[in-house]
């Protein structure tokens, strides 16, 4: 009986902690993003990282990952930086 009720009180905390969680990292992601901001754009552009992308990351869903969302969008980035420097075939 006791592990059924020690189960519901785990299962009961778990979306606490993970909001807990969720709102650390966004704290953290939030510092970091904020000495970043105050950088030049050749700077920000010199570490891989865009001015829009820091600031459309601050304004996400604590539930959304900050830091996924810039990397996505840095290896998008990186994609099409890829494509414009393929000489396209004339055909």
């Amino acid at each position: 009986m006791l592990k059924s009720t020690e189960h519901q009180a785990h299962s009961t905390m778990q979306p606490i902690t993970s909001w807990i969680e969720g709102y650390s990292r966004r704290q953290q992601f939030r510092r970091m993003a904020e000495s970043l901001l105050k950088e030049k754009d050749d700077t920000l552009s010199d570490l891989g990282y865009d001015r829009h992308d820091l600031e459309g990351a601050l304004h996400l869903p604590i539930r959304n990952d900050a830091m996924q969302y810039i990397e996505a969008r840095r290896s998008r980035r990186a994609v099409e930086a890829r494509r414009a420097k393929t000489p396209r075939l004339a055909g």
